[in-house]
């Protein structure tokens, strides 16, 4: 049975169980009733708790299910708040640590004291008059771990959270104060006429008063202690407009202070705002708050690495705001490198105001609004960019829905600081995977080298938050922050949750026809049952009456898999498909029989599950009706589709049908009758607007990649265990195709090549194949070349047990005996077959005296290949063909072969089946 049912009837249709599926047995539900680790502190749901307080402590009234020890006044000695389960401890009020010691630390009536928080330890507050403040010459020891975070947070989120573990507090903001560090590192703006930057020059912190909280002077390597795995979770409160707490204030803080691995989540007001000073920070996550994310003020001279920034859907202003005082100095001037911003349109990603420098490295991007808010006065306060004088920006990827900057910005400006680095870009839009992991567009950007920043940094080979090795479970934000990786759920509509896990990641269910554009987001496995199309054809003219496109975008690391042959993806005419992995997360097409591990012979697994089909609207020469080839008119139905049948060809050369990068396709391939079957993919009259790079079809029971017509390019294939031919070019197709590693199964494969066309038509199949190493068994030929196909196919090496060429009389112009220019003909090939140049039943002059007619074919020498498909001596001896006048779709080489060396790695990490260490 063939689905094909609607999205909007999918949801029913899956909840009656009426699809196939899969026949996965559902684990049920595991440890119900145990809350999972949300970083929490060890609260005992909504029951009283029978912990007591440590000696010394006051209890008060429970809380969440905690018992509660109170917190007040002002602490003139050191104090401890000892981890006790089910125990978590009161602010109430204003809680002081220490008495303010002043810039010199001498100031009449100063107090130092320490407040350690033991790791685990949950402190709360129950209204925004509830807060800590660790005065300057004090300090705050809160050292958390990964798995035991020190959480800072309110009355409400434990409540909420004993009733629902998986409460992540929605818009809640605002509930209790905030946390202040005061310090004696230098600041720019000064309370009173004091020289910026000088021990005379401090100034009163924001949100506090009843007294004053002085911060600032001359000790840039001053410590206020200690921040190390602390989440911090719906503070902020206003004294009055502009005068509040955030999450976290950093007001002078100095250089010896300690800040790694902190979450501010709902802050009222920023996430953290740093009032000048030196204190460094790493690993900060910012998520929620309803001002600014992260605001930099009053000369911070500061570094910062890895920051993840994530608004809430409907509120927060700018992600960044950078401000000081104008030509004043110190200047406000934050080094960033690592940053990850997901924003919504209600703010900006940088608001830099007046008087701020800042460089900001190694990001992404992410906003529904404008980039920039660039004021006039920012940097040096004079409208133009100046380098080194105004924010500099390099190797950022930004991707902001309501372009660069607002209208009120400084547009020049920040226009010119994005492109005084090449490694800046506007124009690509970001494919983060799961919200926060880079895709491909990340790993093409070329990182900025964090050295010359200085040796706080760490060196990274990537630009954003996280590398390309971390994962949503593995990262260094997991285990100890709030709400930043919730469950992933199924996208609705076109998704629904099958009720199944494996290997603990929840099956969506999809099929029917998709009219929307669908994200299949990293975190769940996707299930396609029975017949999947992606839109409803448009036609060749783009206006066909029930035409309506769609795209489907897999994420990188997203595997998608089906049950039998019947289970397929069809991506129709006007429609797109973005299956963008990396190399380290490429996206996966496969059986159920392989996601469960339940293959009986993996090796020689075909057909386990159907395939990728995807139609487009460029020129083919091979109509379903009395139609002239490459017209508006001629058109075809795609083998190994019917009930409706799927149609591909038109006039639109460059037509888009989306991308695939990083992508493995394996055991693929369903026969609807002999010679009408489903390849690994299917590329019908799809246009070179379509990306195809970094492709695996491993085990399809038909062809691997079949093309028919068409102008779509390809690079980086590697086609492996494929039971009929690897690659087929049919139906005039044009295209340009670089490295290809074909390696065949020792039980299978017809040819490693097939090329065919319709006899006399123009244009003729003439596909341009370049740098191809060919690994054939004894099964079938290197290339058979069919009926009216031309091609061009240089810089290659063959090692084949059977023969070179099947060379039909029909292929070229169809004349017995090749002539140059309009037969296959082939430049730089290194030909090693063992059962000769060509079958019985080839034209053999023609074969001959096309290899022939370039000096540097060779049919008499051994292959010296390594490691199956890696160039030896043989190989290397080679002279290169020039590609250059060739087609401009192909990079200049000089090697032949796909892989020059021991030291070209682009198949490895991503591929399989090519190297006994790396199964498919």
């Amino acid at each position: 049975m063939i689905f094909r049912t609607s999205v909007s009837a999918l949801a029913l249709c899956l909840l009656a169980a009426c699809s196939q599926g899969s026949d996965i047995a559902s684990p049920g539900v595991s440890n119900p009733g145990t809350p999972p680790n949300n970083g929490g502190g060890g609260g005992n749901g909504g029951g009283g708790s029978t912990a007591e307080c440590p000696t010394g402590f006051t209890e008060g009234d429970p809380v969440g299910g905690f018992t509660t020890c109170n917190l007040s006044g002002t602490y003139l000695a050191d104090l401890t708040l000892p981890y006790v389960a089910g125990v978590a401890y009161a602010i109430d009020g204003r809680v002081d640590i220490g008495v303010d010691l002043g810039a010199t630390g001498t100031a009449s009536g100063g107090t130092a004291a320490t407040l350690t928080v033991e790791p685990g330890v949950t402190v709360f507050g129950r209204s925004g008059a509830d807060y800590i403040v660790v005065n300057r010459g004090s300090e705050i020891d809160a050292d958390g771990t990964a798995s035991n975070p020190i959480i800072f947070t309110s009355a409400n989120d434990l409540v909420r959270r004993a009733a629902d573990p998986d409460d992540f507090g929605g818009d809640n903001i605002g509930e209790w104060g905030g946390l202040v560090l005061l310090g004696r590192a230098p600041i720019n703006r000064c309370r009173n006429a004091a020289t910026p930057g000088t021990v005379d020059c401090d100034n009163v912190i924001e949100g506090v008063s009843n007294p004053d909280a002085i911060y600032g002077g001359a000790d840039a390597a001053d410590s206020s202690g200690t921040l190390r795995y602390v989440s911090l979770r719906f503070s902020g409160f206003a004294i009055g407009n502009g005068n509040e707490l955030n999450g976290i204030s950093l007001g002078g803080v100095g250089s010896g202070t300690t800040i790694d691995y902190v979450q501010v989540h709902n802050s009222s007001d920023d996430g953290i705002e740093f009032f000048g000073g030196t204190v460094n920070a790493k690993h900060l996550v910012l998520t929620g708050n309803d001002d600014d994310s992260l605001d930099t003020d009053n000369g911070l001279k500061s570094n910062i690495q890895y920051v993840v920034v994530k608004q809430r859907e409907l509120s927060g202003d700018n992600m960044v705001e950078a401000s000081s005082v104008a030509g004043v100095l110190p200047a406000s001037d934050a080094k960033v490198s690592n940053f990850t911003f997901i924003g919504n349109a209600t703010g900006n990603a940088f608001r830099l105001n007046t008087g701020t420098v800042g460089t900001y490295v190694n990001g992404v991007v992410n906003n529904l609004s404008e980039c920039f808010r660039w004021e006039d006065s920012a940097g040096n306060g004079t409208a133009g960019y100046q380098a080194g004088a105004d924010p500099a920006f390099a190797s950022v990827l930004f991707d902001c829905a309501a372009g660069l900057a607002t209208t009120n910005s400084d547009t020049a400006a920040a226009a010119a600081s994005v492109a005084a680095n090449a490694n800046n870009t506007t124009t690509t839009d970001n494919t983060l995977a799961a919200s926060y992991f880079p895709g491909p567009n990340e790993a093409a950007v070329t990182p900025f080298n964090t050295a010359s920043l200085g040796s706080f940094f760490e060196p990274t080979t990537y630009i954003g938050a996280f590398g390309p090795q971390e994962t949503e479970s593995e990262n260094w934000a997991s285990g100890w922050t709030f709400g930043l990786f919730p469950t992933p759920s199924c996208p609705t509509p076109a998704t629904a949750d099958s009720g199944i896990t494996i290997d603990g990641k929840k099956v969506c269910r999809i099929s029917g026809t998709i009219t929307d554009d669908v994200r299949l987001t990293r975190g769940n496995y996707y299930e396609v049952v029975g017949r999947l199309n992606v839109g409803v054809d448009v036609g060749a003219d783009g206006n066909a009456a029930d035409g309506d496109p769609a795209s489907l975008t897999i994420e990188a690391g997203v595997t998608v898999f089906g049950g039998s042959g019947l289970d397929y993806i069809v991506v129709n005419r006007g429609s797109q498909i973005f299956a963008n992995g990396t190399k380290q997360n490429p996206v996966t097409l496969t059986s159920e029989a392989d996601v469960t591990d339940t293959q009986v012979n993996a090796d020689e697994a075909i057909g386990e599950w159907g395939g990728l089909v995807i139609l487009g609207r460029a020129p083919i020469n091979r109509c379903r009706n009395a139609a002239t080839a490459a017209t508006i008119n001629c058109d075809n139905v795609v083998e190994g589709v019917s009930n409706p049948d799927a149609v591909y060809g038109g006039i639109t050369a460059d037509d888009n049908s989306g991308s695939l990068r990083y992508m493995v396709l394996k055991h693929s391939g369903f026969a609807l009758a002999p010679g009408n079957e489903l390849n690994g993919i299917s590329l019908a009259g799809v246009g070179s607007g379509t990306t195809i790079d970094y492709v695996q079809v491993h085990n399809s029971s038909d062809d691997g990649i079949e093309f028919f017509g068409g102008t779509v390019n390809g690079k980086h294939l590697v086609l492996t265990g494929n039971d009929d031919d690897s690659l087929d070019t049919d139906n005039g197709y044009n295209g340009s195709l670089q490295y290809i590693i074909v390696k065949q199964r020792s039980l299978g494969g017809d040819n490693m090549v097939e090329a065919s066309s319709v006899a006399g038509v123009v244009p003729a199949s003439n596909a341009k194949v370049s740098n191809f190493t060919f690994i054939g068994n004894s099964s079938g030929n290197a290339i058979r070349l069919n009926t009216g196909t031309i091609g061009t196919y240089v810089n290659g090496v063959i090692n084949n047990l059977s023969e070179c060429f099947r060379w039909e009389d029909s292929a070229g112009n169809g004349v017995a005996g090749y002539q140059a220019g309009v037969d296959p003909s082939f430049g730089s090939v290194l030909f090693d077959c063992a059962a000769g140049l060509a079958t019985a039943s080839s034209d053999a002059a023609a074969a001959s005296a096309s290899v022939a007619a370039d000096a540097n074919n060779s049919t008499g020498t051994a292959n010296t290949l390594t490691s199956t498909f890696v160039n030896g001596p043989a190989e290397t001896a080679v002279t290169p063909y020039d590609v250059t006048g060739l087609s401009s779709d192909l990079e200049p080489v000089d090697y032949i072969g796909a892989v020059k060396d021991t030291t070209d790695t682009w198949w490895q990490g991503w591929s399989c089946g090519l190297e006994a260490s790396d199964p498919c």
